[in-house]
């Protein structure tokens, strides 16, 4: 058995941060950066509008492949040459953030939501590419283990 999910994800991604602490008086205080933990809610959000249906219990007994595409916005100081290069993808950005925080970011978001635990992820592709306006695909790929 094989079961698809895709989605889009809107705007700019942020990448999984490090913990930060603050110091407050005499107190050290742990936090999460605030845009990291709206990107991640953010993500929630935007698969449960595509999948308001699913329960991660779809993919219990599965292992997954996932997908991961990044579209960053193209500068506009790019020239018409640049920009021909960048849509037929002879030049790639090399800017932040990084894929594998990009990706920890996004599939820590899942967790709990799409599938029970993100270590039934077997495979993981992420690529950066230009385009007009920033945002992510997911596509999920779930296959029964065994079958």
């Amino acid at each position: 058995m094989e079961k698809v999910i895709q989605f889009k994800i809107d705007g700019k991604p942020q990448a999984k941060q490090s913990v930060k602490f603050a110091k407050i008086g005499d107190f050290v205080k742990k936090y999460t950066p605030e845009e990291m933990v709206n990107y991640s809610n953010w993500v929630k959000q935007c698969f449960k509008m595509t999948y308001p249906e699913h329960l991660p219990s779809e993919f219990i007994d599965c292992y997954l492949k996932v997908k991961i595409v990044v579209h960053v916005e193209m500068p506009k100081s790019f020239s018409k040459r640049k920009q021909e290069l960048a849509y037929t993808l002879q030049l790639r950005p090399t800017v932040k953030p990084d894929c594998d925080n990009i990706a920890k970011n996004i599939l820590d978001s899942l967790n709990g939501i799409c599938y029970p635990d993100d270590k039934q992820i077997i495979m993981l592709s992420i690529e950066k590419i230009y385009d007009k306006s920033p945002f992510v695909e997911v596509k999920i790929t779930g296959y029964k283990n065994g079958k």
